[in-house]
């Protein structure tokens, strides 16, 4: 008995695998450092928190009716209330840390991961939402950068 092949035959030779399998090793090991680098998600984590602190400082503001204040130094940051709840509203009398809304701490105070730096500000949010800077302020964190709008209020990632 004889057999014909007959059509084309499917699959990969051995010289397209072994291509294959070099430029993805070539990929692997240039882009690799980049994802296992801890300082990067360090730094990245830590732009999260600030950017979402910011933004809860307004919202507390507006929703309490209250003056909220925030100051960053180059180590972190901390969120502040008036120290006497019904005079809310005194000037210069920023100086309780606010109560942390997720229970972990009990005040709204962070601290920068090694290697990730503040830019320092301080400036305050008012019951309407509007942020105490004119025009507006950046807040440098590590290598990426937000900016507070001073009418608005708007915590802008950037």
């Amino acid at each position: 008995m004889t057999s014909v092949i007959t059509g084309c035959t499917k699959g990969f030779t051995l010289v397209e695998m072994i291509v294959t399998l070099i430029i993805i090793a070539l990929i692997a090991a240039v882009s690799g450092p980049l994802f296992f680098n801890i300082n990067t998600f360090r730094e990245s984590g830590f732009y999260d928190e600030t950017l979402s602190a910011i933004r809860y400082a307004q919202k507390y503001a507006v929703a309490s009716g209250c003056t909220v204040r925030v100051q960053t130094t180059a180590t972190g940051f901390t969120l502040y209330r008036p120290a006497a709840v019904g005079n809310c509203n005194t000037p210069g009398s920023y100086t309780t840390p606010l109560t942390d809304p997720s229970g972990n701490a009990t005040t709204f105070t962070r601290t920068a991961p090694d290697g990730v730096a503040l830019s320092v500000a301080d400036f305050t949010f008012t019951a309407s939402g509007t942020a105490s800077v004119s025009p507006s302020i950046a807040i440098t964190v590590g290598s990426r950068q937000l900016t507070v709008i001073g009418e608005t209020g708007f915590v802008q990632a950037q």
